[in-house]
């Protein structure tokens, strides 16, 4: 992945901004009466959007941070401060080059949400048709870009501390900062939408729909779409009360992650409750498609060779795949780690994984991870992210599900329906064995 392209800014911009962030942080945590999460969570609200952008991360990535700071953070993902309405009627009607009464027959003055991108208002068209209208924050780009900058170089720090360099915390950074830009114009937003309709259509997944966007509202800054109501993907009680079936709705989530990835090499990258809701019937709905993963067809070749190896408890094939990735340092002895993440994970191939032994799971295999100096491979980093919220969106959809078992089925029945992907993987398999032969016979270096 390339280095993202960071608006220039100026030394003087930076040193005023990091001496505004350390004051303000100052501020905010001196209240000690308060628990830290709500202290960080309102220094991160009052800076600004790039950092209302890192709780969001924080709030949408269960598994690596505990559960107070999840709780805490949730509200930056729809409950962040709006901006005037004014604006907003101006901003609309700036991108669209006309009036709204020449577009819209009503336009809510109350948005229905706001986050750190945009805030949507609910509005009706002409015709009668709902919509939502998706509006940008005023002087956006002007705020996030010494912000950026700053977040590259405390990055770089944490690259230097083990347990943190686990997360490829300056491929986080490079990754945000691009998706952060793209999420910044609203007309890749609805080409991101319309390409994820093509991927369901083509994986004939009829249970999960992409509102439809109304191409000729849509502007940098706009994004005029079609307005679908319904269950918040936590609410598991009011889901449970109209009959769905909340484990299957898990299983699709995964399913639709994992079959645009491996197939199609797109898939949606900022999941979590807010962007995502559920129908009466059971269909799943998302949103907000400004961050969205591509991966090459080389990076999904190798993926599909981890996961499987991962459902199988192909703990060599893990390892070799990792390498694939150079994930692993070339002076690390392959075997020894194989043998060290299949002592580890055992035990829980043994007895199975219910959520609640998430938790336990993801520690043992991170400090593997840490003892072996490997890290995340920055091609996957947002995809582990997504998939680390629905592992922990689990513990409200299926509590009491054997995760590794789930997983199993899921990955069985894309080997059925894709028979040349199940032949990919094999011929992976072999190669990788061959090139351990190789490398044992001094024929080749890891």
């Amino acid at each position: 992945m390339s280095a993202p392209v960071v608006p220039t800014a100026s030394r003087g911009g930076i040193a005023r901004r990091s001496a505004d962030i350390t004051a303000t942080f100052a501020r905010h945590l001196a209240r000690v009466r308060d628990p830290l999460p709500r202290r960080l969570r309102t220094a991160f609200v009052e800076l600004g959007p790039t950092f209302v952008k890192v709780g969001q991360v924080i709030a949408s990535s269960p598994g690596l941070f505990p559960r107070d700071w999840i709780d805490e953070f949730a509200s930056l993902r729809d409950a962040v401060p709006p901006f005037p309405t004014a604006l907003a009627r101006r901003t609309v009607e700036e991108d669209l080059g006309r009036p709204l009464s020449s577009v819209f027959a009503s336009f809510d003055d109350v948005p229905l949400a706001a986050a750190s991108i945009a805030q949507v208002h609910g509005a009706t068209l002409l015709d009668g048709r709902r919509v939502v209208v998706k509006v940008q924050r005023p002087r956006l780009e002007e705020q996030v870009r010494d912000e950026l900058r700053a977040l590259l170089i405390v990055c770089e720090l944490l690259e230097r501390i083990p347990q943190a360099s686990v997360g490829s915390p300056r491929a986080l950074a490079e990754d945000f900062a691009r998706t952060l830009h793209e999420e910044m114009d609203f007309r890749l937003e609805a080409d991101n939408m319309e390409r994820m309709r093509q991927v369901l259509v083509a994986s004939q997944i009829d249970d999960c729909r992409v509102p439809e966007v109304h191409r000729d509202l849509v502007g940098r800054r706009v994004l005029t779409m079609e307005r679908i109501d319904g269950l918040r993907f936590n609410d598991v009680e009011a889901m449970r009360a109209e009959g769905i079936d909340t484990e299957r709705l898990l299983r699709l989530g995964v399913q639709t992650v994992v079959e645009g990835v491996l197939i199609h090499g797109f898939f949606h990258g900022d999941l979590h409750a807010g962007n995502a809701c559920v129908l009466p019937d059971g269909t799943f709905v998302l949103f907000d498609f400004g961050i969205v993963g591509r991966l090459t067809e080389s990076t999904r070749a190798r993926l599909a060779m981890y996961l499987m190896a991962v459902t199988t408890n192909d703990y060599a094939s893990m390892v070799r795949a990792l390498r694939s990735f150079g994930s692993v340092p070339p002076d690390v002895d392959v075997a020894e780690m194989t043998a060290t993440i299949a002592r580890l994970y055992e035990p829980f191939v043994e007895r199975g994984v219910v959520t609640a032994q998430l938790g336990e799971l993801m520690d043992t295999m991170i400090r593997a991870m840490v003892r072996y100096r490997v890290r995340i491979p920055r091609e996957l980093v947002l995809l582990t992210k997504q998939m680390l919220y629905l592992e922990g969106a689990a513990a409200t959809l299926a509590p009491e599900a054997d995760l590794l078992e789930e997983q199993t089925l899921i990955y069985s029945t894309l080997m059925t329906k894709y028979p040349d992907l199940a032949q990919q993987i094999a011929a992976g398999v072999q190669r990788g064995r061959e090139m351990d032969d190789a490398i044992a016979a001094g024929h080749a270096v890891p």
